[in-house]
């Protein structure tokens, strides 16, 4: 018999399938989106955050929070184009597809870990023979998922922009044509970093802040596996708003946010909200990141999605 949380996994996604009817929310909601695969998990990381901003909006007519999911980035462009949501966090390159498609604006960069930036990583057994991206040919990686930004859509891109044909497989244990690389999703950085170590794939993709908590600290994986490659730097994650939010209630939030970190009242909030320290300001140096990150995601997107 399905589970609870099972069930309402289900009916978040039903409530946000095209034609589901109007979500449209009333005035005084605040509507906070994020694209999930595992709806369930992300409301108890999002919800207790959107209840603080709550909170702290009720003068200007805010008296519910609300936490809608997506199964992908056009879906939740398309609901921030109809105004069903209000607030969207994101990792950098899910945002750039709401900024494009959705009319998404960034208004503050989320530091996660310690970290306002991170990178991706390109990791191989040492007595692999493996020592650099242009040897992938006629072998295999381990990407995280197709929405991850760290684990797919950023070291995807960098193989494509070295001229390397990629090719999905349906099982690791496939070998791909000479002359591609071939890929298969592990389903989280931990199988990755597995997948690579027992030999499933020959390299794997995972974010440098993946790499300090899987393979540093564990003696077998430090000794066996090395990084041959990485990726330039990019934003940890950003908050987003539509563009026709109401000027108050846009600048409340933006204020409440960058005040957050500094108030103990919101720490444990922050903690659940995927392990967020503080908000800071959009800067024209992280502009510039999403300037040379978009056109690599949208090479993924287009070729390979």
């Amino acid at each position: 018999m399905p589970t609870a949380r099972f069930l309402f996994s289900i009916c978040l996604f039903a409530l946000l399938l095209p034609g589901a009817g109007s979500l449209r929310a009333a005035p005084d909601v605040l509507v906070l989106g994020r694209v999930s695969d595992n709806p369930a998990a992300h409301y108890d990381r999002l919800k207790p955050l959107l209840d603080y901003m709550v909170e702290h909006m009720a003068d200007l007519g805010i008296r519910e929070g609300r936490v809608l999911m997506a199964p992908d980035t056009a879906a939740m462009a398309s609901y921030l184009r109809q105004g069903q949501v209000d607030w969207v966090t994101e990792t950098a390159g899910a945002a750039l597809g709401l900024i494009e498609l959705g009319r998404a604006e960034p208004v503050a960069l989320s530091w996660r870990g310690g970290e306002q930036q991170y990178y991706s990583v390109f990791v191989a057994r040492r007595d692999s023979g493996i020592t650099s991206l242009d040897q992938l040919q006629g072998r295999t990686i381990g990407f995280q998922h197709p929405n991850s930004t760290s684990a797919y859509l950023v070291p995807a891109g960098e193989l494509l922009d070295r001229d390397l044909s990629l090719a999905g497989l349906l099982s690791p244990l496939d070998r791909p044509p000479a002359d591609l690389v071939g890929y298969a999703f592990t389903g989280d950085e931990a199988n990755s970093v597995a997948w690579v170590h027992q030999r499933l794939v020959d390299v794997a993709a995972i974010s440098n802040q993946d790499h300090a908590d899987l393979v540093a600290p564990v003696p077998d994986y430090a000794s066996d596996l090395h990084i041959i490659d990485r990726s330039l730097d990019y934003p940890r994650a950003l908050e987003l708003v539509r563009q026709d939010l109401p000027q108050p209630i846009r600048e409340r939030l933006l204020e409440l946010l960058l005040a957050a970190g500094e108030d103990p009242e919101a720490e444990e909030a922050l903690g659940n909200f995927f392990r967020t320290d503080r908000f800071t300001p959009v800067t024209p140096a992280v502009e510039r990141q999403l300037e040379t990150l978009g056109p690599l995601v949208k090479r993924v997107r287009r070729e390979l999605q």
